[in-house]
């Protein structure tokens, strides 16, 4: 027998917007609670490779001129990869076949801003901003009560975190799961192709993924995301400059510059103490870097001081410990909130809204007339088993780039 299902998603990253297109693409109408409208963290700047298992979930999940809009708007990056030491002479590194490589589409690069503009086109009407979940009770009657910081509260059949790293949900659901830093502290960096030209930056680092394994020391990863603005004038807005953004001093935010950008990892303590780290702006972390790498390459460091300020921080690398299967309940989880990972396989975002085309069906299902707790719990077991696959994957490749290092509780 069909139900009506109230659903409630907490939070509005890639997996829970995901999830909501894809809810009322199938006739389901849910709410997004979403703290703010605007997403200026850091990682919010940067592109996401794009990986089979997150293009086709979105394909399943959005409506077809939505999805669409995301063809068009993507971006590019190049198709071949060079490796080359810290003074730019040439390595021939043959590896074993990569695991992970069929899924990669490793031209197609998406802008988080233009793919958040996607994801939000149409759900203004189910989408409650300023709302920051606090707590949830499971009541007598099978609902579940969603509690906010400002004493509202939501009743629901199902209530969905989506809510990050540091979901709260979670934090109710499973007290025991753990987040770990994994002691890799990761600096990134983006240069405009303007700047690049202007500075007369060498081709093989606009134009290639290039890899720089220095005969003693950290790897540097260089990439590009060319976007072309002429394509987005069918699709209003979306692959535009977010107006959320306006404030915001530097090049970070800019969703129609194209721009290369590069990224190293290292060890805590290794280059400076997280306390040092944690002190200096852009400029300082730049300085830091090329002090490190001095004896590197004229244009390697060129690359490094030409990098806008503002792209610049260093983060520390965390993840998600696997747990154990636990009783479903009417309280599940997506994305990051369950099996939040390093950044080595480029694999979070896409693993987030693959979880969302997991879950649609089954609350399809649900509504139509499935059974609520074997339903769901049909879903955790697929989603932790691949989300959890690519949290073991991703610390593997990280531990291959750095080296090896305790990983810290």
């Amino acid at each position: 027998m069909a139900r009506q299902l109230r659903i409630g998603i907490i939070g509005g990253g890639p997996g829970g917007l995901a999830l909501a297109q894809g809810l009322r693409k199938a006739g389901l109408d849910p709410v997004v609670f979403e703290k703010n409208r605007a997403r200026s963290d850091y990682v919010q700047g940067f592109r996401l490779r794009v990986r089979r298992r997150g293009l086709s979930a979105l394909e399943a999940l959005l409506p077809e001129a939505l999805y669409q809009a995301v063809l068009d708007t993507a971006g590019r990056a190049p198709s071949e990869t060079l490796q080359f030491d810290e003074l730019l002479r040439p390595l021939d590194l043959r590896q074993g076949p990569d695991p992970a490589a069929d899924d990669a589409l490793i031209e197609m690069s998406l802008s988080r801003i233009t793919l958040r503009q996607v994801l939000l086109t149409g759900l203004d009407d189910i989408i409650a901003y300023g709302r920051t979940f606090a707590s949830y009770t499971e009541n007598a009657d099978g609902s579940v009560t969603a509690h906010f910081e400002d004493r509202s509260s939501e009743v629901f059949d199902v209530l969905v975190g989506a809510d990050g790293a540091g979901s709260r949900v979670r934090a109710q659901l499973l007290p025991s799961a753990r987040l770990i830093d994994t002691g890799a502290r990761r600096f990134a960096g983006k240069v405009t192709f303007a700047e690049a030209e202007r500075a007369s930056l060498a081709r093989v680092l606009q134009d290639y993924n290039v890899n720089i394994r220095p005969t003693a020391g950290r790897t540097l990863m260089v990439t590009s995301h060319r976007v072309d603005p002429a394509t987005f004038a069918a699709h209003g807005l979306i692959g535009a400059n977010d107006p959320s953004h306006a404030g915001l001093a530097g090049r970070h935010f800019d969703n129609t510059a194209s721009y290369v950008w590069w990224n190293v990892a290292f060890w805590r303590d290794e280059i400076a103490a997280d306390a040092t780290l944690e002190a200096l702006d852009g400029r300082g972390l730049l300085e830091l870097l090329l002090r490190h790498n001095a004896n590197w390459h004229p244009e390697l460091l060129k690359l490094i001081e030409i990098t806008d300020p503002s792209t610049v921080a260093a983060l520390k690398v965390r993840s998600s410990v696997p747990v154990p299967p636990w009783p479903t309940r009417r309280v599940t989880l997506l994305g990051d909130a369950i099996h939040s990972m390093t950044y080595f396989r480029a694999l979070g975002a896409n693993s987030a809204i693959h979880d969302a085309g997991l879950l649609v069906p089954a609350l399809v299902q649900i509504a139509a007339g499935a059974p609520l707790i074997e339903t769901l719990a049909a879903y955790e077991a697929a989603m932790t088993a691949h989300g959890f696959a690519a949290v073991t994957d991703s610390l593997a490749a990280m531990q291959r780039a750095l080296g090896p290092n305790s990983i810290a509780a």
